[in-house]
């Protein structure tokens, strides 16, 4: 199961999203190119996290190249409008950074499918790492494990194995 051709779940609505990510552009003095707007519809709309690559694929064609989604991520990353997500792969994948929700992943080890999770027992951590007088604590945790579906699919090479 993937998150990537669900709609987004979290906050109010794509829409809001992308236009309260436009003012922000605009107020820190950004333009708002077809390719910036694109990536961020996108993002708004649906969860990801996407790999660059995905996101070319996804955008509408000939909005741009796949060097532009990759300028354009890093952009948006600067100005905390996209959050990079990286499993250890060696590839890094972008969401819309929603703020205040804060979430994790997990990832299947076999196909990469990556489920949401709305949930963070961490929270307390970090309150205790600032009250031992730390600043600008964050965190990430994400999951690896393998599918129920790729789990059967090993079950059924195992048997037509034997």
């Amino acid at each position: 199961m993937s998150d990537h051709d669900s709609p987004h779940p979290h906050g109010c609505c794509g829409d809001e999203n992308l236009e309260q990510a436009l003012q922000k552009l605009r107020l820190l003095g950004y333009r708002i190119t077809a390719p910036r707007r694109e990536i961020l519809a996108l993002l708004t709309r649906e969860h990801g996290p996407f790999t660059v690559d995905e996101l070319h694929k996804r955008l509408p064609e000939n909005v741009c190249d796949p060097v532009t989604v990759y300028r354009g991520v890093a952009t948006l990353e600067e100005v905390d409008l996209v959050r990079r997500c990286d499993f250890g792969d060696g590839i890094y994948r972008y969401e819309f950074n929603t703020g205040e929700h804060h979430h994790h992943h997990v990832i299947c080890r076999d196909c990469a499918s990556v489920v949401t999770l709305d949930v963070c027992f961490a929270d307390g951590l970090e309150r205790m790492v600032r009250q031992m007088g730390y600043s600008n604590v964050t965190h990430t945790l994400e999951i690896f494990g393998v599918c129920a579906k790729c789990q059967a699919k090993r079950k059924l090479v195992a048997k037509t194995s034997e």
